[in-house]
């Protein structure tokens, strides 16, 4: 019987096959990329995105959201530690997205030995995407393991509440502005859709607002798409006054046709919402340790995070940490793992997140938070005066997933 052997020389090991019952089942991981994360040349300064994977043997179903750059035209998972490029392990996305796309799903099929690398040493391998504007890489970032399930559709539909759902859950609507809509369509067992579209009852009744459109149709593998779309303002105002009256429509290859009809009901969906640091300082205070030599420990935190979200502890020293949102919702979290990020840079974390706050609001939805690309924020070194206390700017993006 042959036996192949998988090398993998970035880490240092060499892994022989595994059967897809080796792997716990399943398994969450979640990568957070920045364009500052590429290695060699530079990726898009102000791109971030989330890439969630969920493996079932040599099952992956993923789930990507990107903010602030072109749509992607690829995106992979890399071999590779921290401050190294390597080899495409995995493709997720291979193909030109619609214009109007903020978000895709969809599943791949990966080699066992792959899979028990990835799940054994996460960290070990990074998320790429890439577009026309940074062919080498727009955004990356490195994989960290979760200790709870997760839905992939709340990575694919991003931070806010939708507010219109389909009868039978696989559209999630919101208005955007007063000429936009923000949609989540997922779908299974069809052909490749062409077009999603929101149609009056009975069709032709009224105008109909495209969300997208991709006339050869998209990727085979992909099994669901997020953005936003122009809606003319009329039509808009119509469909959330009036959402029993519309369809949302699938239209596939071969002319296949899926229709759902909306609700007047608010669905009750995942969210993801990744808020970074706009000014925050770790803590320090000067403490006496157990040898009897001084040195500075955490003492609190405070950090404003984008969405006017504050960060702190509980109570100084004894924690636990805490987040909340304007609207009154929050979250504190519990450190499930740590994973060092470089000299100079506090850890990034894995948090498990307990609700605090309002039951329903910005981050009402969290079961987990993740700390990741951290700068910054290590305490000082060297002798201090007793009871003094230091605060070290950091900068880092927050993840709140459930």
């Amino acid at each position: 019987m042959l036996i192949r052997t998988l090398v993998i020389a970035a880490m240092g090991l060499t892994l022989l096959p595994a059967t897809s019952a080796s792997v716990e089942d399943p398994v969450y991981l979640v990568a957070g990329l920045r364009g500052a994360n590429e290695v060699g040349a530079p990726g898009d300064p102000d791109g971030l995105a989330t890439v969630a994977l969920k493996i079932s043997g040599d099952d992956v179903s993923f789930a990507i959201r990107w903010d602030r750059i072109d749509g992607p035209k690829a995106a992979h998972i890399h071999l590779g530690a921290r401050g190294t490029n390597g080899d495409v392990r995995l493709d997720l996305l291979q193909g030109r997205l619609p214009k109007t796309a903020l978000g895709v799903a969809g599943t791949a099929k990966a080699d066992p030995a792959l899979v028990a690398a990835l799940v054994a040493n996460p960290n070990g391998f990074y998320a790429n995407l890439h577009n026309d504007a940074f062919e080498s890489g727009a955004v990356r970032g490195q994989f960290h393991r979760l200790n709870r399930a997760i839905d992939l559709r709340g990575v694919l539909h991003g931070a806010d509440q939708a507010t219109i759902s389909s009868r039978l859950d696989g559209w999630w609507l919101r208005p955007a502005s007063a000429t936009s809509m923000a949609f989540t369509a997922t779908w299974s067992g069809v052909l490749p859709p062409v077009s999603g579209h929101i149609e009056g009852v009975p069709f032709g009744a009224v105008a109909s607002a495209e969300l997208f459109e991709d006339p050869d149709g998209l990727q085979p593998n992909l099994t669901g798409l997020a953005g936003e779309a122009p809606v003319d303002k009329a039509l808009l105002k119509r469909i959330v006054n009036q959402p029993q009256a519309f369809d949302a429509v699938l239209r596939s290859l071969e002319g296949g046709v899926v229709r759902e009809r909306l609700s007047t009901v608010p669905p009750k969906h995942p969210r993801a919402l990744t808020a970074d640091v706009l000014l925050g300082a770790q803590i320090y205070a000067c403490t006496r340790q157990p040898g009897g030599s001084l040195a500075f420990t955490q003492f609190d935190v405070s950090a404003k995070l984008r969405r006017s979200i504050d960060h702190s502890f509980v109570q100084p020293v004894t924690g636990p940490p805490q987040w909340i949102a304007p609207d009154h919702s929050a979250v504190r979290g519990a450190v499930v793992s740590r994973t060092p990020n470089g000299d100079g840079n506090i850890p990034e974390l894995v948090l498990d997140a307990t609700q605090a706050g309002a039951g329903a609001g910005l981050l009402a939805h969290a079961t987990q938070i993740l700390r990741l690309n951290t700068k910054g924020g290590v305490a000082p070194s060297g002798t201090c005066v007793e009871g003094s206390k230091a605060s070290v700017l950091y900068n880092a993006d927050y993840l709140f997933l459930g």
